[in-house]
């Protein structure tokens, strides 16, 4: 998918759920689904501002509003710092070696949120999963 393409599935996606498609959160919507895997704040921030001068608070506030409307996941890894990525039904690992995270289709964890949901007798309209450990990398290195 193209920038382009991109920015236009942004722009269409905010005007459908009655979000004001302005430039700034395009960019920044556009940025979170471009990116190969759940991006920081600072992360998204860089990478927007390769295409756009735009202040490190704005795009907080924007990705804050994205994720309340539900055009973004918001997840902690148990720091100060919040990821975001795009998508559903997929959890998500986060490296405690080297801090990456990456997102994982509930599929290859064998995960079934409806099954969970009717074991449960609940109402549920959404789980994060949250996996911690060693990426391989670090587990190598870590001998």
């Amino acid at each position: 998918m193209t920038l382009h393409d991109t920015a236009e599935a942004a722009r269409e996606f905010l005007e459908q759920t009655g979000l004001e498609p302005t430039i700034n959160r395009i960019l920044v919507l556009s940025a979170v689904a471009a990116g190969q895997r759940p991006m920081s704040a600072a992360e998204v921030h860089a990478e927007v501002l390769r295409e756009h001068r735009l202040n490190r608070v704005t795009v907080y506030r924007i990705l804050d509003l994205l994720a309340d409307k539900g055009a973004v996941n918001r997840f902690s890894t148990g720091g100060r710092a919040q990821h975001y990525c795009v998508g559903r039904n997929h959890s998500h690992f986060h490296c405690t070696g080297c801090g990456r995270v990456q997102c994982i289709a509930n599929e290859e964890l064998h995960f079934d949120e409806n099954a969970v949901a009717n074991a449960l007798n609940l109402d549920v309209s959404h789980v994060d999963l949250h996996l911690e450990g060693l990426c391989p990398a670090c587990a190598r290195a870590a001998g």
